[in-house]
């Protein structure tokens, strides 16, 4: 915990540090999950057979700053929202829109996306429900997909230029594929036997980010405290990794 106090209080004062420029940073593109989705949840929902429930497509959802619901899975904005703001950027859009310029930024980030690709979820019937196609992966392949389009709207040449001054930001990953494991039953053991998967996903998403776009600046979210959340808090008080 010191330690991610330590290197979140290193990252916030090298952002300062950037930021007094105001306009450091001409782009911006987030990958990550419900902490930072700003709509992809609700496109891919929607395009599903039959229809995926969901319910932040209507108030309180979006009342605090937007006034109406916009896909985000909280009451107003999110963390990629105030960090596009403290530079001075758009708001991100949801990458599936395809409504944004996106040599701005984009926002790929999918509600419930896990770290390790879905498939593995579903063959091995770790879940009893059709997941979206939106892990960590599938989320980069996106990305590939667009960057081409997203240099040819630069006036730089090849992409060394053309993301010299984006910021690029891997969301909170792994609190999904722990949730799928942990419903379904697993032991603590089974459950820690995935954590290597999760992390060696995240890391290989980030060195895919600096050396595919010649990223200069990227930065990581942190996995929040899984069970200070009140559903695990009420299905796993017992549980021996719930005291540590």
């Amino acid at each position: 915990m010191k330690l991610i106090l330590a290197l979140s209080i290193l990252f916030l004062s090298c952002i300062h540090g950037v930021s007094s420029d105001s306009r450091f940073f001409t782009a911006m593109y987030s990958l990550g999950d419900s902490y930072i989705d700003a709509g992809n949840f609700l496109i891919m929902a929607a395009a599903m057979v039959p229809a995926v429930p969901v319910v932040h497509d209507k108030l309180p959802y979006g009342m605090t700053f937007f006034g109406h619901p916009t896909g985000r899975l909280s009451d107003g904005r999110n963390t990629i929202d105030f960090i596009a703001q403290e530079f001075g950027l758009p708001l991100l859009g949801p990458s599936l829109l395809n409504d944004s310029d996106a040599s701005k930024g984009v926002n790929f980030a999918v509600g419930g996306a896990p770290a390790i690709d879905v498939d593995y979820f579903e063959k091995n019937n770790i879940v009893q429900f059709k997941l979206l196609n939106n892990s960590l992966s599938v989320q980069l392949g996106w990305f590939e997909q667009l960057r081409p389009a997203i240099c040819n709207k630069t006036e730089t040449s090849g992409c060394e230029g053309c993301f010299s001054k984006s910021l690029f930001f891997v969301g909170e990953f792994g609190v999904n594929d722990y949730n799928f494991l942990w419903f379904a039953g697993k032991t603590e053991d089974e459950v820690m036997s995935h954590v290597p998967t999760v992390v060696q996903n995240i890391a290989t998403a980030v060195e895919v980010y600096l050396r595919a776009v010649f990223a200069l600046y990227n930065t990581s979210d942190f996995l929040r405290p899984v069970f200070c959340f009140v559903l695990q808090h009420n299905r796993f008080s017992e549980s021996r990794l719930f005291t540590m």
